[in-house]
């Protein structure tokens, strides 16, 4: 009910929403199966075991779900219809079973069957969590793949990556991983007459924490990446090294730019950053900056990237310790003061970048360099 009136709140886009309003159906319609076929109740025979071919939509939903919030204008695509194929390889796989009436599915009446067709039941359930495995393991690794993109990307754009770096999306995936490889270890095991895993508490503890942790987050969650940087991002991972001019991302490869064009668009940044110290603005994105240099933010980028050789991100951050070097010599205010006055938000941050950059403290740099 929440996802459905947030649809109602929020503008687009809305991918996550949906993503979720589908992960909770399919997590819906398995307690309502549970339930349904359990000891206490007695469900439609007909009905019975169709449920298992939605079983991986927990892993799409959390694909499309992922993907929404690492993308800057997240929409549908006709590739998407490649995300079926799961579902369809699940039904080819359960179809020698699905085809039996239900009241002999449920075990409620027994017929005759061919030898062979029960070779074919046996084959297709094994052949289906073969298909739950692997559909695990490639959405998951696709999961982590985006956010290990993202977690680039968003160097690339921002200056401040405070609620940005969807860490907790990152605990989220962990778990969810977990959980999906213990079901599958206990299926095994129950193929191979162990007792469940899951039973119990266990059960209780299994079917509360995969929708809660979902549900918190997805109330929450907004994508962090603006409708801009669609232009100026790519929807590929690349390493995280500086790229020189002839080996450019392929982002760049229409820019148009020469390399008269980017020094002088090099040395007019250079030069407006230290004229007006823009970096001590807390907000500064990449847009904000291209505008004072009056130029487009993929341009910007590329001089960035592949001229100076550095993200948005660590270029800003440098400026930023560059001045707090300059402060901490020559005035008297406190860290923390020199930090905020800098541009950045947090403490900790301005003690990380510090750090990484000069090797040293703030406080050591002051008590070193400080007549």
């Amino acid at each position: 009910m929440g996802l459905l009136l947030r649809l109602r709140d929020i503008n687009p886009p809305r991918m996550h929403i949906w993503a979720m309003i589908a992960f909770f159906t399919v997590n819906i319609c398995d307690g309502l199966n549970s339930f349904a076929y359990s000891d206490t109740f007695s469900g439609p025979a007909a009905l019975f075991r169709w449920n298992d071919v939605i079983i991986p939509g927990f892993m799409v939903a959390l694909y499309f779900y992922v993907r929404a919030l690492t993308s800057a204008t997240p929409k549908l695509v006709r590739a998407d219809l490649v995300h079926l194929l799961p579902f369809l390889a699940g039904l080819v796989c359960l179809a020698p079973a699905l085809i039996l009436p239900g009241d002999v599915r449920l075990g409620l009446v027994e017929i005759d069957i061919a030898e062979s067709h029960r070779t074919l039941i046996i084959a297709g359930e094994t052949a289906f969590w073969l298909v739950w495995v692997i559909t695990l393991t490639v959405y998951g690794a696709i999961c982590i793949r985006r956010l290990i993109m993202h977690k680039r990307n968003i160097r690339d754009v921002f200056s401040d990556l405070e609620g940005k770096t969807l860490r907790w999306l990152d605990a989220l995936v962990a778990t969810i991983l977990t959980i999906a490889l213990i079901v599958i270890v206990d299926e095994i095991g129950q193929m191979a007459g162990q007792p469940p895993l899951r039973d119990g508490i266990w059960s209780l503890l299994f079917d509360v924490i995969m929708p809660v942790s979902f549900g918190i987050f997805a109330l929450r969650a907004n994508p962090p990446l603006p409708e801009w940087t669609r232009a100026v991002l790519e929807d590929t991972p690349r390493s995280e090294e500086p790229v020189s001019r002839e080996k450019s991302s392929s982002r760049y490869a229409r820019s148009g730019l020469m390399d008269d064009d980017m020094n002088r668009y090099a040395a007019r940044l250079e030069k407006r950053m230290t004229a007006g110290k823009l970096w001590r603005d807390h907000g500064l994105n990449l847009r904000g900056l291209a505008a004072e240099i009056a130029i487009p933010p993929i341009h910007l980028s590329e001089v960035l990237n592949t001229k100076i050789g550095m993200s948005f991100y660590d270029y800003v951050n440098q400026c930023r310790i560059r001045d707090a070097c300059d402060l901490l010599i020559h005035s008297n205010d406190t860290i923390i003061e020199i930090s905020e006055a800098v541009g950045f938000n947090a403490k900790s941050t301005f003690n990380t970048s510090f750090k990484k950059i000069t090797d040293q403290t703030p406080s050591q740099w002051r008590a070193t360099h400080k007549p």
